[in-house]
């Protein structure tokens, strides 16, 4: 299958991440790793039940070091069983995601977006923050995202006709490219004290904060059909 395979090899490697974060307890489930097309670069999640377990992982995985996959396991594993054990394998998986960037291609871009990240990038980072990849998204709900595995800024099509709000949420996107995250104890914390000071020192913060309720509101009016209720965020 050219656009999807399995990995049995990588069956082993989950049964032994389950091994080290539950005191040497055997996974009761049947395992399958499959990678795929179909997902962003280094984007990957789990699906369970009925005593089977499928992994879904991007195929930029397939070339990565056992010892981050089953740092990635253990994280995925970690929450499905709410576990909090951490092990040297998890570090690696975290410091590879936070640097994997760097030598992501940089393959999508747009006009639009790209002039808001230039303009943004003098104005608030001194020009100090690298160019990513620019993706439009079709949501009027998630309003913009950073994909740490693919180093893209999405923003919502919502924004596309309002520089000021498009700038303001694009700021907002290369916050998360410059600090990252920080896990500590379990916990992937993406917005710190750092993040939120310099995500309020942006001009008129708060006014640019309710036209975003307002713009947004109207962009789910006239597309009127949102499968799930509407909810402000940017992430």
């Amino acid at each position: 299958m050219a656009a999807e395979n399995f990995a049995w090899g990588d069956n082993a490697l989950v049964k032994q991440a389950y091994r080290e974060i539950s005191g040497g307890k055997d996974l009761d489930y049947s395992v399958k790793v499959q990678y795929s097309g179909k997902f962003s670069d280094y984007n990957a999640n789990v699906k369970y039940g009925r005593g089977r377990m499928q992994f879904g992982l991007s195929n930029s995985w397939k070339e990565v070091s056992d010892e981050i996959k089953v740092g990635l396991f253990q994280s995925l594993l970690k929450k499905i069983f709410h576990l909090k054990a951490e092990t040297i394998n998890i570090d690696l998986y975290n410091k590879f995601l936070k640097n994997v960037h760097i030598a992501a291609p940089k393959t999508e871009s747009d006009p639009v977006l790209g002039e808001s990240f230039d303009r943004i990038n003098e104005k608030m980072f001194n020009g100090m923050i690298d160019r990513t990849n620019f993706r439009w998204g079709e949501s009027g709900r998630l309003l913009g995202r950073y994909e740490y595995g693919s180093d893209t800024i999405m923003i919502s099509k919502a924004l596309k006709e309002d520089y000021e709000l498009l700038d303001y949420v694009m700021h907002h996107e290369m916050l998360h490219k410059k600090h990252k995250y920080n896990y500590k104890n379990g916990r992937s914390t993406h917005h710190s004290h750092a993040f939120r000071a310099e995500e309020k020192a942006y001009p008129n913060s708060d006014v640019m904060e309710a036209r975003l309720k307002r713009v947004v509101s109207a962009y789910k009016v006239g597309k009127k059909a949102f499968p799930r209720p509407f909810r402000l965020r940017f992430w």
